[in-house]
């Protein structure tokens, strides 16, 4: 109870710029909540689907492949079941239609991260003018002639808890961007690994 009512008193000695840093931080997690789902659907199953694609195109059944690629909703089983379907227009086609539905599934993978990236630069931002605004607000009541020279001190220093609080929303934005970009190339590896498996064994069957 004691820690919650010193962080209150923290909150409100930021000043105003502590509900936005606030909103910041809800909007990242939330953020991080929706893209974890967005991305747990999109890679649902991929390990165990390569694998047993791999065996299906090794045995030259594009037939069954595309069949095992219908079964499976993950982003690499979409790539497949695509390419598969047009296997009859050729590898060219293939290829194209494959990469335009990568192409489509890493822009829905990418969709809202901009938000994060956002508040990797705003929150320090609003930190150091929260900053600013009490360092001015803490001269103004300096008041030398009354025998107050520290006044100035404790104003300082509850300006500080701005900056400090920009720099956590800041960190922890950075932290999930950096997280889901490291899934998102991940993720664009095991699509490309899926089509060239797919493409090599399409042109392995080509007259």
């Amino acid at each position: 109870m004691a820690a919650w009512i010193e962080m209150v008193a923290l909150f409100e000695k930021g000043g105003l710029v502590m509900p936005l840093l606030l909103a910041g931080s809800v909007l990242a997690v939330a953020v991080a909540v929706e893209r974890l789902r967005v991305f747990g659907r999109a890679t649902a199953g991929a390990a165990i689907f390569q694998e047993q694609l791999s065996e299906k195109l090794a045995a030259g059944d594009l037939a069954a492949a595309l069949e095992l690629s219908c079964q499976y909703q993950n982003l690499s089983a979409v790539v497949a079941a695509a390419g598969l379907s047009r296997r009859e227009r050729g590898s060219r086609a293939m290829e194209l239609v494959m990469e335009e539905t990568a192409n489509r599934g890493a822009a829905r993978l990418r969709q809202r991260l901009d938000l994060l990236s956002l508040m990797v630069t705003m929150a320090p931002l609003l930190g150091l003018l929260g900053t600013v605004v009490g360092m001015i607000r803490a001269f103004n009541v300096l008041n030398v002639s009354s025998g107050q020279p520290f006044a100035i001190t404790g104003g300082v220093g509850e300006a500080l808890v701005a900056t400090a609080a920009g720099l956590c929303v800041a960190i922890l934005a950075l932290s999930l961007l950096s997280y889901f970009r490291m899934r998102l190339d991940a993720v664009l590896g095991d699509l490309e690994e899926t089509a060239a498996m797919v493409l090599e064994a399409a042109l392995e069957q080509e007259p």
